[in-house]
Formats: structure tokens, sequence, C-alpha cells
């Protein structure tokens, strides 16, 4: 029987992957959002990502990065050393840990059945919660990285 902090645990390394932020802010995914991202970046409309566009979209994406470790100092660096040590991460992935159970715990009970964990996983998979296309359920999925 999987337990509210396994299914948290889960979900919080699924949330924690490297660029999920910057992925999200700039509409790039898998899937449907390709089209966004081609639209915006391909100015010479030829279907493809010429060396010139390819930089800009790394340019976005590294400004977009920035700015999302700049929030997150602001929100979890207590001591202001410009970084975050074991005891502001721990406080951080706790926090990201709780939105997402309350997230699958739709009907607000404290405990996931198995019908909001499917949903859940569903939600995910379509792109509008981890987006990189996968459920983040799958094996590996805590643990890839660390924003």
């Amino acid at each position: 029987m999987l337990t509210k902090m396994k299914i948290a645990l889960a979900l919080c390394g699924s949330l924690l992957v490297g660029g999920v932020g910057i992925a999200a802010a700039q509409g790039v995914g898998s899937g449907g959002d390709k089209g966004a991202m081609m639209k915006k970046y391909d100015v010479n409309g030829d279907g493809k990502l010429d060396d010139s566009e390819k930089a800009a979209l790394r340019a976005d994406m590294k400004a977009k990065h920035a700015d999302m470790k700049q929030k997150m100092l602001a929100k979890y660096d207590t001591n202001k050393d410009g970084k975050l040590d074991q005891a502001e991460r721990a406080v951080m992935k706790n926090e990201r840990a709780e939105l997402a159970f309350k997230e699958l715990d739709t009907d607000g009970n404290g405990s996931i059945s198995l019908d909001e964990f499917k949903a859940g996983k569903a939600f995910a998979r379509h792109g509008h919660g981890h987006k990189h296309g996968r459920g983040g359920f799958g094996p590996g999925a805590a643990g890839r990285g660390q924003p």
C-alpha cells in the first residue's frame, strides 16, 4: 500500500527535474508544445531551427533558468549566502511535496485514492504537470535532478 510520504516523494522527485520550470515558462515540452516553440523561434519559417535560431532558444532558456534560480533563492535561501544548504533544500523539497500531494488529493481527505493517483498520473502525462511528457512515476522518476 502506498503511503502519503512515498507518493509525495515520488512526485517531488518528478517535480524537481531540472528544467521543468524553464520549459513551463517557455511553453516548451513534448508533443503539442513543439509547434509553439517552432512558431516562436523559427524566424525564417523553414520548419527547422538553424544555428542562430537555436542560439536564441538557448539564450532564452538560460535567462529563464537564471530567473527561476533567483526566485528559488529569494524564497528558500534563509541565510542569504547565495546557495541552498541541506536544511534549506529540505524545506524546499518538503513544501513542493506537500503542494504535489494536495494537487493529487482532489477530495481533500488527506489520502490519495487509486483513482486520484491515476488521474494525477494521466494529468502529468498530458503535459500539464511534469513538462517532459513522462508521468513522473516510472523508473528513475525521483532524483533525476534538482533546480
